[in-house]
């Protein structure tokens, strides 16, 4: 058998880091991050502890990378939203659809340790800082959607941000009950979803 090349082994870090980041997100999710140890992830992952450290220096390099990336995805769902060629209400049904497609693959970890990550006095105050620092905010990324519905009378006239911040407590809503025990909860109906913004 050949040695490997230089492409070959950087595919395959590339997959062991994304193996452990995947194992990670579950167990952060289910088990919250002080609860999570490094054993927890490791064996989530079928590692071995010092291969888990060869890529990741604690839990919470490993942790902020998974939120990181959880604000990154949201954000380019709300700025991919706002490109499409649709009326205000047809983006956001768009990036409801992208959200609850998301939700059945590994949309509700990603939620919710996010939600962990600005809420548990359990994560340290360096990663809240990092996050915080990097967070592209979803919220006041719609808001310009909201507003241009509600001057075309396609969106109710209240308050943007409250009816951002309900649209997005729904979403958040979903992604807890769609990891509650082992029972399949089924994603509401988009529209449903959507008269949230209907006049």
């Amino acid at each position: 058998m050949s040695p490997r090349n230089e492409e070959q082994n950087k595919q395959l870090r590339d997959e062991r880091r994304e193996q452990i980041l995947q194992s990670a997100l579950k167990v952060f999710a289910k088990r919250g991050f002080a609860a999570t140890k490094i054993s927890d992830i490791k064996s989530e992952a079928g590692l071995s502890h010092g291969l888990v450290y060869h890529y990741f220096s604690s839990k919470d390099e490993i942790f902020s990378t998974l939120v990181e990336r959880a604000l990154e995805g949201s954000k380019m769902v709300v700025d991919y939203a706002s490109q499409q060629k649709l009326s205000p209400l047809g983006k956001i049904k768009w990036m409801t659809e992208k959200i609850s497609k998301e939700m059945s693959e590994d949309g509700a970890y990603y939620n919710l340790i996010t939600i962990q990550a600005f809420t548990s006095d359990a994560v340290p105050e360096q990663i809240k800082s990092i996050i915080n620092d990097k967070s592209p905010n979803a919220l006041e990324g719609i808001l310009p959607i909201i507003k241009a519905g509600q001057k075309s009378a396609e969106i109710v006239h209240k308050d943007p941000v409250k009816l951002a911040a309900l649209y997005f407590a729904v979403i958040q809503g979903i992604a807890m009950q769609q990891l509650q025990g082992n029972k399949i909860i089924p994603t509401p109906d988009v529209e449903l979803i959507l008269r949230i913004f209907k006049t």
